[in-house]
């Protein structure tokens, strides 16, 4: 997203040109939500048809665009089958794509057990991964308001630092769905719970039972495991950054969770730069980020998994490092691996009730 557009969104821009801003972004936004609904009711009504696969189909979603930590949450159920031994097939809209095929959220390794599909058509991909992989399971990343493939479990990531997309939908918000869109989902993943106070995530919980009919909620944190430096590809603790002066960039949703994430870790972050999600990296920014990490008399510079994927290390002088987060549920969490454990077991819309 361009940063005046965001800073309009979020009232930091002041002034007329501001105002005309924010007005045309309302009157795009009443389109969107006409849209949208017609889009969803023509499922409803049959008008379009949704595909089903032979196998418990797991949808990880958000209802706000920006980050609301949705990858971490697939990683976190894609581990959990391939421990049963189960074949997973993740089908992926395919955003952030790189020369080699594949796009700047594949950041799960290597697995016999694990494919990645990414491919705007996931219904398509998911017939195409039938017929190569026979998947116990399937994994729809992004797929809450994919309404064309039928799923066992709705899985529904909300960000504990922006849970409502400053209360309107896109583009004058960050909002994809309604709020009262919760209660299709079976489950609620509050992510980055440790950000907030405890106050300020008490309310959310309420708020978001509200909305739901109080389906299950999770509180989980990213938390920091490990660096990985670019030129070697070689895995260090996250102590590599403790104390490091470093200069931080990122192109994600929420570039300011990242930030606080990475001074968690204990990061001295002396200069952080903010890019559109996922932004491509030219030859010509390497070269300029290099630039300001040595004026700011940065050690080393450090980003994000998924813009990792995007970055030449031979581009760079200094020290190139991401920085790995997993997701960790501290409130739920049994409660969480028992909904999975259901839908895999016995798809049943019944589950919704657990």
């Amino acid at each position: 997203m361009n940063a005046y557009v965001r800073d309009v969104i979020e009232g930091r821009a002041r002034g007329p040109a501001a105002a005309l801003v924010r007005g045309l972004l309302a009157a795009a936004s009443a389109g969107y939500g006409t849209l949208h609904g017609l889009h969803r009711w023509s499922y409803l009504m049959g008008l379009a048809r949704t595909a089903m696969l032979p196998a418990p189909v797991i949808s990880v979603g958000n209802i706000s665009a920006g980050g609301t930590g949705k990858t971490p949450l697939v990683e976190w159920v894609v581990r959990r089958l391939e421990r049963r031994r189960l074949r997973v097939a993740v089908l992926a809209r395919g955003y952030g794509r790189r020369p080699d095929g594949g796009d700047d959220e594949d950041l799960m390794g290597r697995s016999d057990l694990v494919r990645r599909y990414a491919d705007p058509d996931r219904a398509g991909a998911g017939r195409r991964a039938v017929a190569e992989f026979h998947p116990d399971a399937f994994v729809l990343d992004d797929g809450f308001q994919h309404y064309r493939l039928h799923r066992d479990l709705d899985l529904v990531t909300v960000d504990a630092t922006n849970p409502f997309g400053y209360g309107r939908l896109l583009p004058r918000g960050l909002l994809r769905d309604r709020p009262g869109a919760l209660r299709r989902a079976h489950a609620i993943v509050l992510t980055r719970t440790d950000q907030v106070t405890p106050a300020e995530l008490e309310a959310l919980r309420a708020e978001v039972a509200a909305h739901s009919l109080d389906r299950p909620v999770i509180d989980t944190v990213h938390r920091p495991v490990a660096i990985r430096t670019l030129s070697d590809r070689r895995s260090w603790n996250v102590d590599w950054v403790r104390g490091r002066r470093v200069y931080a960039f990122c192109g994600v949703g929420n570039p300011g969770a990242f930030r606080r994430t990475l001074e968690s870790a204990g990061a001295d972050v002396v200069k952080f730069r903010a890019f559109p999600d996922h932004h491509v990296y030219r030859p010509a920014e390497a070269r300029h980020l290099e630039v300001e990490a040595q004026e700011f008399m940065a050690g080393a510079l450090v980003t994000t998994e998924k813009d990792a994927t995007k970055l030449d290390a031979s581009a760079f002088r200094l020290p190139v490092a991401s920085l790995r987060v997993e997701l960790e549920a501290v409130r739920g969490g049994e409660r969480l691996e028992a909904i999975l454990e259901s839908a895999v077991r016995s798809p049943d819309p019944a589950i919704a009730t657990l």
